[in-house]
This record gives structure tokens, C-alpha cells and sequence, in this order.
């Protein structure tokens, strides 16, 4: 045999193998992707979290009752019998014992002994509760639709309307086509759903919801007074520095800041124009770091940094992305690290990202199986 038909075979069975390989590579890969997928997307779409000031302790609230557990800063979680099969929607870590969480079609739950079990408390209503806060062991806040303000000033035993609620029933038999219900019945205009509420302190709150509606209080709750937000795109979340310093953000690419506690209102042009649904402050590092602000969305991350130079202020996305979320939507982020780097944040399909970097890189966490019995008694 000649060199050259040697040289000619080697390169043929060369050939053969690197695509024999490409081949298996691809092939397995795929297979890999795709059952990784089915899996993935049977788990819960997850709305409220939530870690305790020890950050230890945690709870991931989402459909159909779910609720996670985690003691360790959430680098595991394991699954909790809520005892119902509503939507729960937000969660509140007060202690590692004690936690709340609320939902649709009025459900307030509460647990005081880390969640081994959760009661139901009764509110004697029906809608949407889409937050929930605690200031101390006895001072609370509800927020839901038909811009609903509930509060407690005794632990959560009893709740109070403080603003909004259920318009009252129309007597039709009254109305007649030159009569405008909103005049002549005491109906508001604009009695939208709040989604989301946040105090700074014992007197200064805001809460933030459907067609830009911003309302705030400066007595600790008692009264609320709405502010012009500039836009009717609808607010999903809000937090606050301090008692100036703000963000709120929303559907559309919406994200607004404040420099005077919700005197005024200016929007911030994310670099990525998608829906943002979580908002927060990483509080920790130096004076200008402590404001760096971190919102999530739908397939985005973004992290808006306080530098010296005002024209330098912006939102940038996430370093590195490892997994491909474009249409995952990420509900709710925390920091849960006195450091400030390490951060989480939840989202649809049984999504759990977690950041060791400051929200620079973000990397996900494997979901907890279902425990069977829960899937048919949750």
C-alpha cells in the first residue's frame, strides 16, 4: 500500500471520528437538555421570598400553596405542607420561627414554629392579597386588590382597612343615564390592585400597583395619599433606601426612581426593556455601594450602580448568565448576606438563581423533589 493511499485512509478514518463524536456530543447533549426541561418545568412557579435577619432562615412561597424552606441561606430548600391550594403570592420571614404568607382569594397564613405547621387566619374577605410586611412582632401590612391597605397593631390577631377596599353595592334602581356613578355614589375612579408595600421606617410606607398607582404615608399608616407616578403601566414592586431614595418597578420596562420620597417621580431607562416584577437594595459595602439597586424580571438581571459621576449612574445586566431564562419570569429577589454578595432571587418553572458575587454572576439551584403525598394533599 502506498504512502499516499496511508495517508489518504488516515484522514478519511480521522474524519469519521471527529463527526462520530460531534455527533454523540450533540445527540447527548440534547437528550440531557431535554429531560432537564421536562423536569424542570413540573416544578412550581414560585412569587414571594423571603429570609429572616439571622439570613439563615427563609421561606419561597408560589401556585397551587407551595411553600420552601431553607436553614442554610438557601443553598438547599425542601418543601412545607401549607394545607391549602390557592396561589400564595408573598411571604414574611419575622423569625426563624415565625413567618406569613398571603394569596388569592384572601388567604393569610402563619406559622410560629419555623413552618412545621401553618394555620390559616381568618380576615373575613375574599380578595387578592398580593403583599404582606412586617415592621415588628406587632405592626403589619396587607395590600390586594381594589386597592386594599389592611393593617395589625397586635400581631397579626386582628387587621383593620386603612385604605381602598371593595366599592360598595350600587342601588341601580337610583341610576338613571344623566347620573355619573362616581359623583352621585362616592365611587372612586381609580380602585386598581396594590401588588406590591414597603415602610423605610415606622412612619414612612409606600405601596405601589395597577396603572401606576403610587400611594404613601408619613404617619406610620394612618392616612395615605396617592403620588404622580407619570405613567399608567402597572408597578409590581417597591423599595426604599432610606426615606428620599427610591425605586418602583414594572410591565414594560418600566422602572422609576425618587430623590424626594415620592414627592416627584422620574422614570430610569433600563438597558433591557422587558417586564420587572422585584426590587431591592444591597445595602452592604462602602457608602455608594450600599445603594446599588438589583431588579429581576422577565429573562433579565439587572444591577443599577450608584457612582460619583451622576451621568455615570445605569442599569447593566448580569455578567453571566449560566442558564438560558430569556422566557422565565424571575418574581422576586433578596439579599441574604450581611456582605451584600450573596444574593437570590425566584422566579416561574421552579426557578432558584443564586448569586455569590453581588448579583455580578448568577448560577441556579436544584429544585426540591415534590413529596408525593403533598401533590395530592398539599
Amino acid at each position: 500500500m502506498s504512502n499516499k493511499i496511508r495517508i489518504v485512509l488516515i484522514i478519511l478514518i480521522m474524519a469519521a471520528t471527529i463527526a462520530a463524536t460531534y455527533w454523540y456530543m450533540q445527540e447527548t447533549t440534547g437528550k440531557i437538555e431535554v429531560t432537564a426541561e421536562k423536569k424542570w418545568r413540573l416544578h412550581d412557579n414560585l412569587m414571594g421570598l423571603s429570609f429572616c435577619n439571622d439570613d439563615l432562615n427563609g421561606w419561597a412561597v408560589g401556585h397551587y400553596g407551595t411553600i420552601l424552606h431553607s436553614t442554610d441561606s438557601g443553598k438547599t430548600w425542601g418543601y412545607q405542607r401549607s394545607g391549602v391550594s390557592t396561589d400564595l403570592i408573598s411571604v414574611w420571614a419575622k423569625t426563624p420561627e415565625s413567618a406569613w404568607a398571603v394569596g388569592s382569594q384572601g388567604v393569610v397564613l402563619h406559622t410560629v414554629d419555623g413552618g412545621k405547621n401553618w394555620k390559616k387566619v381568618s380576615i373575613g374577605s375574599k380578595d387578592l392579597f398580593n403583599d404582606i410586611c412586617f415592621l415588628s412582632a406587632t405592626d403589619g401590612w396587607i395590600v390586594g386588590e381594589f386597592s386594599l391597605i389592611l393593617q395589625t397593631t397586635d400581631g397579626g390577631t386582628t387587621w383593620q382597612r386603612v385604605y381602598g377596599g371593595e366599592p360598595p353595592p350600587i342601588d341601580f334602581s337610583k341610576v338613571d343615564k344623566n347620573t355619573r356613578l362616581e359623583d352621585d355614589f362616592g365611587i372612586e375612579e381609580e380602585v386598581y390592585t396594590l401588588n406590591s408595600i414597603y415602610f423605610s421606617d415606622r412612619q414612612h410606607g409606600w405601596a405601589v400597583g395597577e396603572m401606576g398607582l403610587i400611594v404613601g404615608t408619613t404617619d406610620g399608616g394612618t392616612t395615605w395619599a396617592k403620588q404622580h407616578s407619570g405613567t399608567e403601566r402597572s408597578l409590581t414592586d417597591v423599595e426604599f433606601f432610606d426615606n428620599s431614595l427610591g425605586f418602583a418597578v414594572g410591565l414594560d420596562g418600566t422602572i422609576l426612581k425618587t430623590l424626594d420620597g415620592g414627592a416627584s417621580w422620574a422614570p430610569d431607562k433600563p438597558t433591557v426593556m422587558t417586564h420587572y416584577y422585584g426590587v431591592t437594595f444591597k445595602r452592604y459595602g462602602s457608602e455608594i455601594e450600599r445603594k446599588d439597586v438589583i431588579a429581576v424580571g422577565q429573562g433579565v438581571i439587572a444591577t443599577y450602580s450608584f457612582y460619583k459621576k451622576e451621568y455615570l449612574q445605569n442599569w447593566v445586566p448580569a455578567l453571566e448568565m449560566k442558564y438560558k431564562i430569556d422566557f422565565n419570569w424571575m418574581n422576586r429577589v433578596a439579599v441574604i448576606s450581611k456582605t451584600g454578595e450573596r444574593l437570590l432571587a425566584v422566579g416561574h418553572e421552579g426557578l432558584i438563581l443564586v448569586s455569590e458575587s453581588g448579583g455580578n454572576e448568577w448560577d441556579m439551584l436544584p429544585y426540591p423533589e415534590k413529596p408525593i403525598e403533598l401533590v395530592t394533599n398539599p
